[in-house]
C-alpha cells in the first residue's frame, strides 16, 4: 500500500533533476498522476479544481519543512 500526504499547492514548487513530473490522466477530467520522467515512479496524484495534491511519502527527499493538510490511511500509518 502507497502512503500518501497531501499539500496546498500553493508555494508548492518542485526541484530536482527533471522538475516538475510528466502526467497521465487516471480518470479523463477528473484525475491525474504524476511520474518522474526518469524511472516511471508514481509521485503525486491531483485531482482537477482541487486546491492540495496528495504525494508519495517516498517520493520526499526531505521533508522537514513541509506540514502535510491531510494523510490517506491514517489508521494504517505507520507511527
Amino acid at each position: 500500500m502507497m502512503s500518501w500526504v497531501s499539500f496546498l499547492l500553493t508555494g508548492l514548487v518542485w526541484t530536482g533533476e527533471g522538475g516538475e513530473p510528466s502526467w497521465y490522466y487516471t480518470f479523463v477530467g477528473e484525475t491525474k498522476r504524476g511520474f518522474c520522467q526518469f524511472c516511471g515512479s508514481q509521485l503525486c496524484a491531483l485531482d482537477d479544481g482541487e486546491t492540495s495534491i496528495a504525494i508519495t511519502l517516498s517520493a520526499l527527499d526531505d521533508a522537514v519543512d513541509l506540514i502535510p493538510v491531510n494523510q490517506s490511511f491514517r489508521d494504517d500509518a505507520v507511527s
